[in-house]
């Protein structure tokens, strides 16, 4: 269980497979576990760095959280590693902080890969607004229920019981996200910096998918279409949780684009 520290965090990290490094980074209440299906199909190629951002799983950080923090533990990481540039994939916010990454340290990202990465509207902050209130009364396994609505498309409702055993695995998960931390992490998203798009220049692959209700596909078009050297891809069965929802798909074209 590696950790380092950065800048007041202790950060917490796992390496799975070998080869070239690749940097995975989890979205808005998520850690690095999040990328359960999809880490067995890329660490064949690949030598994963996944990472805890601030506000999740077993990274520790006091006091108010930033994204550009967030952006930064992921670069000491790779001094931390004595990597000097990495390929990136990022989901929803982890796509954002790539983004950073690339636009202010352009040498260290070969090539970037974000996943439903689209703006942070006033819709997706009140609904934040109203999780959190739902986390904060104690109903755990009711959160998890209400996000599952945004991060799933229909199928994965078609069995009640499938949506309980998620809901119960979630909330027993020893490093689940407590409330206080869902809320810096909401709270940090008020704040992220711009992102100077035109200054990314390593070649980026946007995946979006059809049935997202929080980054839907024509708001990573527009986030993305600054970038000089970029293409949007869709998969039009998944929801906001690309990568579990079509974990073979999505692993085809992140290795295609990577190779």
């Amino acid at each position: 269980m590696p950790d380092f520290d950065n800048n007041g965090a202790s950060v917490h990290y796992e390496l799975v497979g070998s080869g070239p490094p690749l940097l995975m980074l989890a979205g808005l209440a998520s850690d690095g576990a999040s990328w359960g299906p999809l880490t067995p199909l890329l660490a064949e190629r690949f030598r994963l760095i996944l990472i805890d951002n601030r506000g999740s799983g077993r990274t520790r950080a006091a006091g108010e959280l930033s994204v550009a923090d967030m952006a930064d533990d992921a670069r000491a990481l790779l001094d931390h590693l004595d990597i000097g540039a990495a390929g990136i994939v990022g989901h929803s916010l982890g796509g954002a902080l790539g983004l950073i990454l690339a636009s202010r340290h352009p040498e260290r990202v070969r090539r970037l890969v974000t996943m439903t990465t689209g703006a942070v509207t006033p819709k997706i902050h009140a609904l934040f607004a109203d999780l959190l209130r739902v986390y904060r009364d104690g109903e755990h396994e009711t959160y998890f229920r209400l996000l599952f609505q945004w991060l799933f498309s229909e199928p994965f409702f078609a069995d009640p019981a499938n949506i309980s055993a998620a809901a119960e695995a979630s909330a027993a998960y020893p490093y689940r996200q407590s409330p206080e931390d869902f809320a810096r992490q909401v709270a940090a998203l008020k704040t992220a910096p711009k992102i100077k798009l035109s200054a990314v220049r390593c070649p980026v692959l946007a995946l979006a998918a059809g049935r997202d209700l929080l980054g839907p596909p024509d708001a990573v078009r527009t986030l993305h279409a600054p970038i000089p050297d970029h293409r949007v891809e869709v998969i039009e069965t998944a929801a906001h949780s690309i990568h579990w929802e079509a974990t073979d798909e999505v692993a085809q074209k992140v290795l295609a684009f990577l190779a």
